[in-house]
């Protein structure tokens, strides 16, 4: 049996210190970028949020919009619950063809769309990428749900997030900090809390209670044993109250996945577009109040109010205002407000908001300045996905595919996962490929353009050279090009049966020769029966049918 972790709790809470430490400069950061631009998330203390009045100090909701617009699009063209957005391969192509393995594939595809689904996946990666958008780091706790028999997504408020990278800039480490009732401690924890606390339980059940729950690396573990205080990442849940331990486990996968939006080689924590943008969303906001109050002058301009009308006058609708002295009236200050220099500057701003949150590519057929055809479109559309190239590769990196693989890995272990093929029996590395709009607009524009220009140079230089076509394998072509395309693996013919179906077309296309050769053969015999009594004549076909069949017979 494994030892138990040798930390303390006086250790763990030492180390959560530290890293509150090293994240303690970003928070003044984060609170203005969500006051502005995420409200609802604008809360940065771990006491519950439920009912407050969020802390919203802008008078303009453009990023707001240019952000919800960002979220939404990297759902709907990336892991859209509505389309197979991703497929598992295998790294090393030649097991790829081999029997068997393309449907194996497809079927533990399959098991992960299901689990996804039963999940409540799809409502937690939108409120990731909100995260990601606005303060530029996004945590995400995925669980295995043993009693209801599914995955459980939770996506975490950074303010209870602390996090520390390994050596090769992974994140490896989180502590969490948060509240929990005593009711709903004692449903996930039943027998292992302290009997204070559940006594506590039993007396307020809805009072609360402060929780670390801090996953790290494993020190200390023998690689021969099995079982969750042996596995690669330690777990351990303390009641802060009572400085005890709750519960004390481990993860064969780390269970957070914490994507960094954009990050700078030195820092830890994500950049974010809002935060790249927050310098011009405080001008438009500034502007936008301006106009507000330039607005409420426009109706509600300020009056020169005779003195002797001092507590007399009547500033509202329908209001009566006597005055013996015809040039003592009220009347309106013109202040000369020139709204269109406030709105060409508001509008220029608000665009470089948009462009920091990529609304362009989201918005692509709306902001068309003219009817375009399914070729330019997909130009477009490969040219702008081009662009958010980088941000793409770093949310498959530290979100997708460490998704993917710990869901695979819950379902493994829970038997879901079908039995590979023998022709697997050595094993191999799986890999995942990505389906959604997105990445099929990124794989156009870089792989399938790359076929199309070879096809473009080797059409005419074939037709000049047509020894030079013996350069290209026109079946790896196909297979590239199918693939790139997309195309579903059950369609596409492993390598054996096709070659399979190649032989047995030789032998039918032999055999029809064969025929055909011996009935012209029966029909020469025809045409000469009327000189069979007649002596053979040399070099005749009568004696080269002869020779023929003799030589067959010596054969």
């Amino acid at each position: 049996m494994a030892e138990r972790d040798t930390a303390t709790i006086g250790d763990l809470k030492k180390r959560l210190i530290e890293l509150k430490a090293l994240r303690a400069p970003w928070e003044p950061l984060w609170r203005d970028v969500t006051s502005y631009v995420l409200p609802r998330r604008s809360f940065w203390d771990i006491d519950s949020s439920d009912g407050k009045l969020p802390e919203v100090k802008t008078y303009n909701s453009s990023a707001l919009a240019a952000l919800q617009l960002l979220a939404d699009g990297l759902q709907g063209y990336l892991v859209s619950p509505s389309i197979r957005w991703f497929k598992l391969k295998m790294q090393d192509r030649k097991l790829q063809g081999l029997p068997g393995v393309a449907d194996w594939l497809e079927e533990a595809e399959d098991v992960l769309y299901s689990s996804f689904q039963r999940s409540n996946f799809y409502q937690s990666i939108a409120e990731y990428f909100m995260d990601a958008g606005s303060v530029g780091t996004a945590c995400m706790f995925i669980e295995d749900d043993v009693a209801h028999q599914r995955v459980l997504f939770s996506t975490r408020h950074l303010k209870e997030c602390y996090i520390a990278e390994d050596r090769t800039g992974a994140v490896d480490t989180l502590y969490r900090e948060y509240w929990m009732t005593n009711r709903t401690m004692l449903q996930q924890w039943s027998g292992k809390l302290d009997v204070r606390r559940t006594e506590a339980a039993e007396k307020d059940p809805f009072g609360k209670a402060r929780v670390i729950h801090a996953v790290y690396p494993r020190r200390d573990r023998d690689f021969n044993k099995i079982g969750q205080l042996n596995m690669p990442w330690a777990s351990r849940y303390i009641d802060v109250q009572y400085d005890t331990d709750i519960d004390e486990g481990g993860y064969q996968s780390f269970p957070y996945c914490v994507w960094r939006y954009r990050k700078n080689s030195d820092e830890v924590y994500g950049r974010s577009p809002a935060i790249d943008a927050i310098s011009d969303i405080l001008r438009l906001d500034a502007i936008s109040l301006t106009d507000l109050q330039a607005a409420q002058m426009g109706v509600q301009p300020p009056l020169n109010v005779p003195e002797a009308m001092r507590g007399y006058e009547r500033i509202v609708p329908r209001g009566y205002n006597y005055f013996t002295n015809k040039d003592e009236i009220i009347s309106p200050i013109n202040l000369a407000q020139n709204y269109a220099i406030g709105k060409d500057i508001k509008e220029e701003i608000t665009g470089i908001v948009k462009e920091h949150f990529r609304t362009a590519f989201f918005l692509l057929m709306e902001q068309a300045e003219r009817q375009m055809t399914a070729r330019e479109v997909i130009e477009r559309q490969g040219e702008k996905a081009a662009v958010l190239g980088v941000i793409m590769g770093s949310l498959n990196s530290e979100t997708l595919i460490p998704t993917i693989d710990r869901v695979f890995d819950i379902e493994n272990r829970n038997a879901n996962i079908p039995e590979p093929p023998d022709a697997l029996q050595q094993g191999g590395r799986l890999e995942i490929e990505f389906m959604g709009p997105l990445a099929q607009a990124q794989k156009r524009y870089h792989q399938v353009q790359g076929v199309q220009a070879g096809f473009q140079f080797m059409l005419p230089t074939g037709q000049l050279f047509p020894r030079s076509l013996d350069n290209v394998d026109d079946d790896e072509l196909m297979r590239i090009g199918l693939d790139s395309s997309g195309m579903p693996q059950k369609i596409i013919r492993e390598i054996p049966e096709r070659d399979n179906i190649r032989e047995q077309q030789a032998q039918a296309a032999a055999a029809q020769q064969q025929q055909a050769v011996a009935m012209a053969q029966q029909e020469m015999v025809a045409k000469n029966v009327k000189g069979l009594n007649e002596p053979v004549k040399p070099d005749s076909i009568l004696e080269r049918l002869a020779k023929a069949q003799a030589a067959q017979r010596g054969a």
